[in-house]
């Protein structure tokens, strides 16, 4: 951990703690499938939940459904807005995204599925076993129903999809290829591999009933299905191609792998030969975007969403006129740091344990002479300590926890319960209050909040309860049922300094504002909806507003005493909103006017102003025609950017005390210490 001594405004300094000492692992993604109705990426990763992304603008992650004990995801799809998972149990899960549980369960063979595919119009369902069994499955009337089963197979089923009448099912297996006949249940025709050890892990059905295969040793076949003949076949790879992609049109071909990792274009091109004219696959660009192998591909429009052995969210362009890549670290959803500023403790939650540290200090402000707008980085007086680790069993996942800001509680939820910890610093001591003393109102949550006053908040599904902390045990004081108000799952949950305003922010972009008292909590007004989902929220301490952060990039202030927006960007003030959307906001505590916001790779520092003063500065004074029509439109104050300090994969930004900040973050070199070397490839011109 280092101390940075930032410039943030003309009038002074503040001291920015990077703590680099939150080291998480990375989770390999396994599989991805997108739902153009909802808008929403579906991410499964090995040992880890099913995420849901909203990628209507920035990608951003909404909710996180958390799998059960020994539970393993390997494919996901999406039939319109139902969301269906098979994993290695042999389980097919229909999930309820209001609740995030599961709808409906079951085992069609018994053994390991590998692969499914859902065929909208026909209301289908196809999964692939481990021993070579497939089932069709009914969805119709939002049921799951068992349908008809093929001849089973000698090898897995690895891979499948129906084509596009949904009369034929395509799998890859071991060695070959096969069709599939959805009515009768058996096999048309079979396609072997250029080898018997090869092994076909991914396959795409075209419009134009052509087939495209990946297999092991890093090839892409293609084969006329009407025909069962092969077209042509290419070497991408040197070897394991794990995902294809195929976009809208069908010209554009994206693969990707093991060896190496890159992510291959192939474009679709007409060859004329003398009299007659063939289609051919030929190479169209490639992105360099990983450094270990890709498991997972999806095309968003013109966006390329691949994931793989390190865990991060990798978004690429098709096209050659904009090349870029944005990274998203495999963070945990929700916030995981809490801080008790007086003591100078942070707590760290991690997917299985929760880690307290006292942080270091430097040098103060006082002993320092800076320039304006100057990033000078200070050595430590006092390096950072750990104080002590909380774990958990490892079949159960750490959802949310938190630290009371008079450092006397710490308190964590898992799916199962939620724990509460008396903490005591002299002599360290931490001793946890027993299940049975708890009230029963005391259950399993998914936001806790303490607030200044020795009252700990509890959101358990859409019920809001407010505990007293006592040395005894917590005494209920009232519970607020927040479903009048909240129709979709809860994405966050903001106290207000004072602790008398709570704001609340969901899937359905509605965001609402209660007043809270002693015993009881009012609800004030819901916020004027918007069409993208908020992605940050932050309430200030001394007057009734509320700043909220958009995922297509607009940030506004809204007075709900008086029921009106106070400042808000007119434009795309960050410029990379379009790709990395806003994670938290912070307020100046002596300047009203300055406010700071951090995304995953950047911190901004943004000063409010108002637009008709610039205008009056600009304009001539004989020209009052634009100043009139200025006039008529509302008090309206815009954000412009005043500075901003490169990061890399940036979880949070806290505040110790007026003059210091706590900037939480990962390195890529951190993130990917843990895996295997990466794939070395030759370039050209090297020995």
């Amino acid at each position: 951990m280092k101390t940075e001594t930032t410039a943030k405004t003309d009038e002074g300094t503040v001291q920015l703690h990077n703590v680099r000492f939150y080291t998480i692992k990375p989770r390999a993604i396994s599989s991805m499938a997108y739902s153009k109705e909802l808008k929403t990426l579906a991410v499964s990763r090995e040992e880890g939940p099913i995420e849901l992304w909203n990628m209507q603008y920035a990608p951003y992650l909404q909710q996180v459904i958390h799998l059960e004990e020994s539970s393993t995801v390997e494919a996901v799809a999406w039939a319109g807005k139902r969301l269906f998972s098979v994993g290695l149990t042999g389980k097919l899960i229909e999930w309820n995204l209001n609740e995030l549980q599961p709808r409906f369960e079951m085992s069609p063979t018994g053994n390991a599925l590998w692969c499914l595919s859902i065929h909208v119009e026909q209301n289908i369902l196809a999964v692939g076993s481990e021993e070579g069994h497939i089932n069709i499955l009914s969805i119709e009337n939002e049921e799951l129903s068992y349908k008809t089963l093929f001849n089973k197979q000698k090898e897995r089923v690895l891979c499948c999809e129906f084509d596009k009448p949904g009369e034929r099912l395509v799998t890859g297996s071991p060695g070959a290829v096969r069709i599939w006949s959805v009515a009768k249940g058996h096999v048309l025709h079979t396609m072997t591999l250029a080898q018997k050890d090869y092994i076909a892990y991914t396959v795409r059905v075209l419009s134009n009933n052509t087939i495209i295969a990946g297999d092991s040793a890093g090839n892409v076949t293609v084969w006329d299905a009407n025909l069962a003949t092969q077209i042509d076949t290419y070497k991408v790879l040197d070897a394991k191609l794990f995902a294809l992609a195929v976009n809208e049109r069908e010209d554009r071909l994206v693969c990707s792998g093991m060896e190496p990792p890159l992510i291959r274009v192939l474009g679709k091109t007409q060859i004329k030969r003398e009299a007659s004219t063939t289609e051919r696959w030929i190479k169209y660009l490639q992105r360099d975007v990983h450094k270990h192998y890709v498991k997972s591909l999806v095309l968003i429009g013109d966006r390329i969403i691949s994931g793989g052995e390190d865990g991060n969210l990798c978004v690429s362009r098709l096209s050659k006129s904009r090349a870029y890549c944005t990274r998203h670290a495999p963070f945990l959803h929700g916030r995981c740091a809490t801080l008790a500023a007086e003591s100078q403790l942070l707590l760290l939650r991690y997917a299985q344990s929760m880690h307290l540290w006292r942080l270091g200090s430097a040098k103060s402000l006082d002993e320092l002479q800076m320039l304006p707008h100057i990033f000078e980085e200070q050595q430590l007086q006092q390096t950072p300590e750990k104080l002590l680790e909380l774990k958990v069993p490892s079949s159960q996942q750490i959802v949310a926890g938190a630290l009371s800001p008079d450092n006397k509680w710490i308190c964590y939820a898992t799916k199962q319960e939620t724990r509460l910890y008396s903490l005591q610093l002299e002599p360290l001591q931490l001793q946890r209050l027993p299940q049975q003393e708890l009230p029963e109102e005391f259950a399993p949550a998914s936001f806790i909040i303490f607030d200044k006053k020795d009252k700990l908040y509890l959101l358990c599904n859409k019920q809001l309860r407010c505990f007293e902390l006592q040395q005894a045990a917590p005494q209920l004081l009232y519970s607020l049922d927040l479903s009048p108000h909240v129709a979709s799952p809860v994405t966050h949950l903001e106290l207000s300094a004072c602790g008398k305003q709570l704001a609340v922010a969901t899937m359905s972009s509605s965001i609402s504002i209660w007043q809270l008292s002693l015993k009881s909590a009012k609800h004030l007004l819901t916020l004027p909806n918007y069409h993208a989902c908020a992605t940050a929220l932050a309430l200030r301490a001394d007057t009734p507003c509320v700043a909220v952060a958009y995922a297509d990039g607009r940030l506004v202030e809204y007075n709900f005493k008086e029921r009106h927006f106070v400042c808000e960007s007119t434009k795309h003030f960050v410029p990379n909103s379009r790709f990395q959307c806003i994670r938290s906001i912070l307020f100046d505590a002596h300047n009203p006017k300055i406010i700071l916001v951090h995304n995953e790779v950047l911190i901004y520092v943004l000063e409010s102003y108002d637009p008709r003063e610039e205008l009056e500065q600009q304009q001539p004074a004989k020209t009052t025609r634009l100043s009139k029509s200025i006039e008529i439109e509302s008090k309206l104050h815009n954000y412009r950017l005043k500075m901003r300090f490169n990061r890399e994969h940036m979880l949070q930004l806290c505040r110790l005390d007026d003059q210091q900040l706590i900037a939480i973050g990962v390195h890529n070199r951190h993130l990917l210490a843990p895996l295997p070397a990466p794939y070395q490839r030759k370039k050209f011109g090297e020995s």
